[in-house]
C-alpha cells in the first residue's frame, strides 16, 4: 500500500554547503548528529537535535549541513497527505499560540514530538490502509496545531499546480518528461499550465530539473548509506533523465553551487 509519508535520510563526513534546494512537499527535517545552518531572510538559525526544521512545500532552502565528529545526519519526513477535513476545522480556529508565518521555520523538539515522529517513520515501513495512516498523520496534525505551527508546513488546504507537477514528475525523473505530455496528463492547455505555474513563481523547466537534481541526492546518499559502488557521472545522469553528463554536471552545480563531484566528497570524506 503506498504510504502517505516519506522518509529521506542524509548523512555527511564534511561540511556540505547547499543553496536553492526546492521543497515540493511540506516537510520536517530532524537532525539527529551535527548541525544545520539555514540562511532564512538575512539570518542564519540553527538547527541541532533539538530543534526541527518546518518546510513548506514554496520554498528553496540555502544552508550548510556540519557534522559533529566526522558526522552529519539528518531525516526529512514529508507528508503526501493534507489535513482531513476535521483538523482543517481545528486550524481555522484562534490557535492558543499564536505563531506569524515570518516568524522562524523551527520548532524546539519535545519528547511528545518526538514519540510522535518515531512513530510516523514507523508507519512509513508497515503495510497499512490509508485510512489508518490519515489517523497517525491527523493526530500528529493536531499536536502541531496546538502548538501554533501546523500552518508553516501547511500555507493552504489545496494542492498547488507546483507540487502536483513536481509529484508526477517525481514519479519517475528519468523519463522523458515534456510540458505537452505534463498538459495532457493534467487535462490542460499549455498556455494555462504556464500561466498558472508562473503565477505561483515557477515553470515546468524548472520543477522538471529540481526534481532530477533531488532525485541525483537521493541516489548518491542512498549508495553511500548502502556502501554501494559509487555509479559514475554518466550513469548518474542517465538514471535522472539526462543523456549528456556534461549538461548533467553543470545543471548539478547551477542548481546546489556546488559540483557533483564535490558533493559526493562531502559524504564519503
Amino acid at each position: 500500500m503506498a504510504s502517505l509519508v516519506q522518509i529521506d535520510r542524509f548523512y555527511g563526513q564534511k561540511s556540505q554547503p547547499l543553496r536553492n534546494v526546492p521543497v515540493y512537499t511540506p516537510s520536517i527535517i530532524a537532525v539527529t548528529s551535527g548541525v544545520k545552518t539555514l540562511l532564512w531572510q538575512g539570518e542564519t538559525l540553527t538547527f541541532d537535535r533539538n530543534h526541527w526544521l518546518l518546510a513548506s512545500s514554496a520554498q528553496e532552502l540555502t544552508f550548510v549541513n556540519e557534522p559533529y565528529q566526522n558526522r552529519f545526519q539528518s531525516v526529512q519526513l514529508s507528508f503526501l497527505s493534507q489535513p482531513s477535513e476535521r483538523v482543517l476545522k481545528q486550524m481555522a480556529k484562534p490557535e492558543t499560540t499564536s505563531t506569524p508565518l515570518l516568524s522562524p521555520p523551527t520548532l524546539t523538539v519535545s519528547d511528545s514530538l518526538n514519540f510522535a515522529f518515531t512513530q510516523l517513520v514507523a508507519m512509513s515501513e508497515q503495510r497499512l490502509s490509508p485510512a489508518v495512516q490519515q489517523c497517525y498523520l491527523d493526530a500528529f496534525y493536531l499536536h502541531l496545531n496546538e502548538l501554533g505551527v501546523l500552518s508553516k508546513l501547511f500555507e493552504s488546504d489545496v494542492l498547488t499546480l507546483r507540487e502536483k507537477v513536481s509529484r508526477y514528475l517525481s514519479a519517475d525523473p528519468s523519463a522523458s518528461h515534456t510540458i505537452e505530455l505534463t498538459c495532457s496528463h493534467f487535462a490542460m492547455s499549455q498556455a494555462t499550465l504556464i500561466r498558472r505555474l508562473n503565477k505561483e513563481g515557477s515553470s515546468f523547466r524548472v520543477i522538471l530539473a529540481g526534481v532530477r537534481m533531488l532525485h541525483a541526492i537521493g541516489i548518491v546518499q542512498s549508495l553511500s548509506a548502502r556502501n554501494g559502488v559509487p555509479l559514475s557521472q554518466l550513469e548518474l545522469a542517465i538514471r535522472c533523465g539526462y543523456q549528456s553528463e556534461a549538461r548533467f554536471s553543470q545543471r548539478f552545480k547551477s542548481q546546489f553551487g556546488i559540483s557533483l563531484k564535490q558533493y559526493m566528497k562531502t559524504i564519503t570524506g
